[in-house]
């Protein structure tokens, strides 16, 4: 566990701090529930008071963390520009924000979000730890603007929650302000499709696509989803009936760029197999082509075969 995971977990344990547990499950299961089904949308928000922010920050921001950052450590490795300014739309409690600083905590972050509740416990699990360099601004993503060209916008776990003229409204809008955006959902067959509406509007409108395909053709793949796994805190899985110390965080999405790109010459786009003397990988390849790869023991590659996780760059 990193030190800003720990630092996270640390916040939200300030933060329950004599709250009845019984009524943060309470609200947890509903949130839960409605997250699964993806009943969130424009008129049904998924934080109304500062209980259910609550709820969602310790059940859900941990792993938007994770998967946040996995975005935008691919943003680090792909994308060949600066990287000074920070936009968040729709940032909730501030996990995309806690996943840039854990990778540049210099950076100059704005956080955006249309729920006061939200807003009022991110800056609280904040303070102290990153908030001198952060600005929180209370707006509706969908008609939220800015006056200053942005380095960096990340739309994370947002789409889902917007009807699909919105969804447009609010990328096109992104692509007149930033020269990178960042795009993650749930890793769901919805999420990626939405994902792929994404990238086809960001291509569209000038941007390439740094990661996580290595190319800029149409996605050869039924359904791309990737993972990270996280620790769970005792009362995390409380909160979820876990047994496990840990989950995955399924999720999917996308960087893209106006800058020049360092592109991977291949994408393991699933969890590598491993068979007796042998590796297989399922890959992404900068062909705009799906295929697996048998990488047996007599093999050079194989050592590195055996080390490449879901996600890698092959």
């Amino acid at each position: 566990m990193s030190s800003v995971d720990t630092q996270l977990h640390a916040a939200l344990a300030r933060a329950l701090r004599g709250v009845p547990h019984h009524e943060l499950r309470h609200r947890a299961d509903a949130l839960s529930h409605r997250y699964r089904a993806e009943q969130v949308g424009d008129a049904t928000p998924g934080m109304s008071d500062a209980l259910d922010a609550l709820a969602y920050a310790v059940v859900r921001m941990p792993a938007t963390f994770r998967a946040l950052r996995a975005a935008l450590a691919a943003v680090e490795r792909h994308v060949d520009g600066p990287l000074t300014t920070h936009v968040d739309l729709g940032g909730g409690t501030g996990a995309a924000a806690w996943a840039s600083a854990a990778l540049r905590p210099d950076l100059a972050i704005e956080i955006v979000e249309r729920q006061p509740a939200a807003v009022r416990l991110g800056q609280k699990l904040a303070a102290g730890n990153f908030s001198p360099h952060w600005r929180w601004t209370t707006a509706d993503v969908r008609t939220w603007t800015t006056g200053r060209p942005v380095d960096l916008i990340t739309i994370g776990y947002v789409l889902n929650e917007l009807t699909t003229d919105a969804r447009r409204e609010l990328l096109y809008n992104a692509t007149r302000h930033a020269t990178t955006i960042v795009v993650v959902e749930p890793g769901t067959p919805h999420g990626h499709a939405r994902t792929l509406e994404a990238r086809a509007l960001l291509i569209e409108h000038g941007f390439r696509i740094a990661a996580p395909c290595p190319h800029q053709r149409d996605c050869p793949a039924d359904w791309c989803h990737f993972a990270t796994r996280l620790p769970r805190t005792e009362l995390h899985r409380l909160l979820k009936d876990g047994t496990r110390n840990f989950e995955d965080e399924k999720f999917t999405y996308v960087v893209a760029t106006r800058h020049p790109v360092r592109p991977a010459a291949a994408r393991v786009i699933a969890r590598p197999a491993s068979p007796k003397h042998r590796v297989v990988l399922d890959l992404c390849t900068s062909a705009g082509t799906a295929e697996q790869l048998v990488v047996p023991k007599s093999s050079p590659a194989y050592r590195a075969a055996r080390s490449t996780s879901w996600g890698d760059v092959w």
